[in-house]
């Protein structure tokens, strides 16, 4: 065997990447960088999803939805109608108990078809799915006064609402008590 195949055989002679040393200042420009704070991500509880259900315009934290889906196909539950569990959907390869956000708050159900579905996420790996009649948008979180803005809603199921009772104003709904009472009614 040949002097150089020896040295290859070894690794003695070979001046591999990770083998060479650092540039200059190299050492002193990575503890700046690990040193430096992080960029804040954006929050999700700074903002409200603005939604509309039986006439009324209500909102939720964008911490506790965590999608908006076009219609889904509800599986119904044997003995269970009539109940706020309106059965069960498919969603992203879960599947999710369904209910009725109007039964539950004490409001007329208008029409059988909504126009979309609202997840929300109670905790982690506790989902919800709930028709809704449409998604007004994203709005930036303001506490408002502890009232309704048409008296539709009982102040309990309120953390506020936003405007004067124009085209632009909602009502936020507790999302801590709304998640206790869907539970209940659930169980």
């Amino acid at each position: 065997m040949s002097e150089t195949d020896q040295a290859e055989s070894t690794g003695a002679g070979k001046n591999t990447f990770f083998e060479r040393p650092f540039p200059p200042g190299y050492r002193d420009e990575l503890q700046a960088l690990l040193a430096e704070r992080p960029a804040e991500a954006a929050r999700h509880g700074d903002s409200l999803l603005v939604f509309q259900l039986a006439g009324l315009r209500l909102a939720l934290p964008t911490r506790v939805t965590a999608a908006v889906a076009p219609v889904l196909h509800v599986a119904r539950i044997p003995h269970r109608v009539g109940t706020v569990l309106l059965g069960l959907v498919a969603f992203r390869g879960e599947i999710l108990p369904c209910c009725s956000l109007s039964r539950l708050l004490g409001l007329a159900e208008g029409n059988a078809t909504s126009g979309r579905t609202l997840i929300l996420e109670e905790g982690a790996g506790r989902r919800w799915a709930a028709p809704i009649d449409a998604v007004l948008g994203v709005r930036a979180a303001h506490e408002g006064r502890l009232t309704s803005a048409d008296g539709q809603l009982k102040a309990h199921w309120l953390r506020g609402s936003c405007g004067d009772g124009d085209a632009d104003s909602f009502d936020l709904l507790n999302d801590e008590t709304l998640f206790r009472q869907i539970n209940l009614a659930t169980a």
